[in-house]
């Protein structure tokens, strides 16, 4: 049957727009292949490299431990001085600070890690110590000067930047090198000998980012020559020691003497004392531990 001319052109506009349509969404079709292919190729380009975030809210001057407070992930946005795979073992180790507040998720660089005392020597001992004042909000992971005040008042810094390993209500338990345990035994023995002699410590504001201070306690004659034949104290710890003595330490050494010496016909009873103190506050701490394992 013949077509009239208006069915005729109505038929051709119709095959010419669909074939309009196909041409136009075999184009679209073709320009997504080509986007997805440089997509592709963009991401294939990228390198992902594997660096460490918090996963646990670390405050500064406190401990990173381990796999408790980071992970490593995979990740393209990372710092020039991000700590990776290449240099984890430097700055990740078992000592290793927070210099800043660190919040969860947060890509950890080497500026924002402290890394000083990477391993402890051979000499470094967990020491308790219950004999000292301790501040009231004291916390485990927080970092503490030792010092010695005099009952005239003299201040000396006996032990610097000590990390908290744990705490009780009136006991401590820190790390000690050989070099540090004679002189905190000489610093206790002598605030034993001095009534109003005051043991304590004082608790850095924001250790990641304090240098620790300079001790300024000069032990006795005696503990010196200790220390100048003790083998267990490493080579560096004796060169530390030995630099320390100054003409100027030896004066406030004889301060401590004077202090002292104002003490003779007591010593031996105050130490007695302290130490009989001392004694029976281990003790009741060691029962209490015990009893707390149904031992």
């Amino acid at each position: 049957m013949a077509m009239n001319p208006m069915q005729k052109k109505a038929r051709t506009s119709f095959l010419l727009g669909m074939f309009l349509t196909l041409v136009i969404t075999g184009l679209i079709i073709a320009f997504l292949i080509m986007q997805l292919g440089k997509i592709k190729k963009e991401q294939d380009a990228i390198q992902y490299k594997q660096v460490y975030v918090v996963s646990q809210a670390t405050a500064s001057g406190e401990r990173l431990e381990g796999a408790t407070t980071v992970k490593r992930v995979e990740s393209t946005a990372v710092p020039s001085n991000a700590i990776t795979s290449a240099n984890a073992a430097t700055y990740l180790t078992e000592l290793a600070t927070a210099k800043i507040e660190l919040e969860i998720g947060t890509v950890l660089t080497t500026d924002m890690i402290n890394a000083e005392g990477q391993a402890d020597t051979a000499d470094v001992r967990m020491q308790e110590y219950n004999m000292i004042i301790l501040p009231s909000k004291l916390e485990v992971g927080q970092t503490i000067d030792i010092r010695l005040r005099l009952p005239s008042g003299e201040d000396y810094i006996v032990l610097s930047k000590k990390y908290i390993e744990d705490t009780n209500a009136n006991t401590i338990w820190i790390k000690v090198g050989e070099d540090e345990i004679l002189t905190m035994s000489n610093a206790v023995v002598e605030a034993y000998i001095m009534q109003g002699a005051l043991l304590y410590a004082t608790i850095y504001t924001d250790a990641g980012n304090q240098g620790a201070t300079t001790p300024t306690y000069v032990v006795s004659n005696n503990v010196i020559n200790l220390m100048n034949s003790d083998p267990n104290i490493v080579p560096t710890a004796k060169a530390a020691l030995a630099a320390r003595y100054t003409d100027a330490a030896r004066a406030q050494r004889d301060v401590i003497n004077q202090a002292k010496n104002s003490y003779n016909e007591q010593a031996k009873s105050n130490v007695e004392s302290k130490i009989q103190e001392e004694i029976q506050k281990t003790q009741a701490a060691r029962q209490t531990y015990i009893d707390s394992l149904g031992i």
